[in-house]
C-alpha cells in the first residue's frame, strides 16, 4: 500500500473524495497544524509584556528594518 498526500481547495474537497471513493480509494482526511510555533508564541508573549516596538505610521516601520 502506498499513502498519497495532496492538498485540495476547500471548494474541491467533495469533489475529488467522491472521485477517489470512487476509484476504490480508502480516503482520511489530515487537518493541517495552524498551531503557533514556540518562536510565534515567545514574540506574542513579549508583546502582551509590553517590550513591543510602537512605530507612528506603517512608513516608520518599513524604514527600521
Amino acid at each position: 500500500m502506498q499513502v498519497l498526500e495532496i492538498k485540495v481547495p476547500d471548494n474541491k474537497t467533495r469533489l475529488v473524495k467522491e472521485f477517489l471513493r470512487e476509484l476504490g480509494v480508502t480516503i482520511k482526511v489530515k487537518k493541517e497544524d495552524d498551531s503557533p510555533n514556540a518562536k510565534t508564541i515567545a514574540a506574542m508573549e513579549e508583546l502582551k509584556a509590553g517590550k513591543g516596538i510602537k512605530f507612528k505610521s506603517v512608513e516608520d516601520l518599513f524604514n527600521s528594518i
